[in-house]
């Protein structure tokens, strides 16, 4: 990417996704800093679209961590960071010795594309927000393709928390209303236990923060549902409901939030950046050809505390 008026204003062009959610933007080449003008266009895209696509980006990590850095910064990965902290960093040829960086990738420890390895492998990956069963979540995400298979496999999905609740049904609006939920950290999304967890046998085994099932969305004072992650009972639940009417109210709410309408699809080639915002997209990923080698490179920015929607005046609905 070459040019005298690259990472100018006048530079960027926003190409919506025509989904409900996601833009390409061109004209930014994110090995090279940005303007404070840049910055703030870039701010107020990414508000709009929610999930932000920079295609034919040569990145390192330190791009990466510059970038996040424009954001208030990074954070670690919950469970790699209890990990690091009883001494189980990551080893092999597939790993990253910066906390501020991990790799998402099928790579076995010695460097071999894999069905199964010490992270989320080769396997399909639920809907989910990231790290919600931390008390902070991460504000966002972003991923750089390093490697990608050439069979297309590996795709993406993003869906639009904010329309979704926007248009949920009023009988399913009220239903939710002021309740929480206690989010599960025992498994990743591969639905694999973390190394230092076990799998829970009970509810009262589900350790994790307690977070609104709707929050506001900062940058533009709207809602989204925010659902985090759930596997098999028992996992994630409701606090103030019975366990099977909490069961049978998330089955309506996922199947209502991950509808088609709200949900756009990302085809990974090399090179591509992605951005997305955490507090109003849920994603997830279909299954990698495990012949394959697939490495991203994951940076996740720094988040704030979560704002409940009715505990908010300023709030829109």
């Amino acid at each position: 990417m070459t040019g005298s008026s690259v990472n100018s204003l006048d530079a960027i062009e926003v190409i919506p996704s025509g989904a409900a959610l996601a833009a390409e933007v061109r004209g930014i080449d994110l090995s090279q800093p940005l303007p404070d003008d840049v910055q703030a266009r870039l701010t107020e895209i990414w508000a709009e679209h929610l999930v932000l696509l920079l295609r034919g980006q040569e990145l390192e990590d330190d791009d990466l961590i510059r970038f996040s850095d424009y954001y208030g910064g990074q954070q670690m990965g919950g469970a790699r960071k209890k990990r690091w902290e009883i001494g189980m960093k990551e080893s092999g040829k597939a790993a990253s010795t910066d906390a501020r960086v991990n790799y998402v990738t099928n790579l076995d420890k010695d460097g071999n594309p894999a069905q199964h390895n010490r992270g989320t492998g080769s396997y399909e990956l639920r809907w989910h927000s990231d790290n919600t069963y931390v008390d902070v979540p991460p504000t966002g995400t972003m991923l750089w393709a390093d490697v990608i298979p050439d069979d297309d496999s590996g795709q993406t999905e993003f869906c639009n928390q904010i329309r979704a609740y926007a248009e949920m049904p009023e009988d399913l609006r009220a239903l939710i209303q002021g309740k929480h939920m206690m989010h599960d950290g025992s498994r990743n999304t591969a639905n694999l236990v973390h190394p230092h967890r076990e799998m829970p046998k009970t509810q009262d085994d589900i350790d994790g923060p307690v977070h609104p099932m709707v929050r506001v969305h900062p940058p533009t004072g709207k809602h989204a549902l925010f659902l985090g992650r759930r596997w098999d009972f028992p996992s994630t639940y409701i606090v103030e409901m019975p366990n099977d009417e909490g069961e049978a109210l998330m089955d309506r709410l996922w199947a209502h939030a991950t509808q088609d309408k709200y949900v756009w699809t990302h085809h990974w080639k090399r090179g591509d950046f992605i951005l997305w915002d955490n507090r109003a997209v849920m994603h997830r990923r279909t299954a990698i050809n495990s012949n394959q080698p697939r490495i991203l490179h994951r940076t996740m920015i720094k988040g704030v505390p979560v704002a409940a929607a009715w505990d908010s005046n300023a709030a829109a609905d």
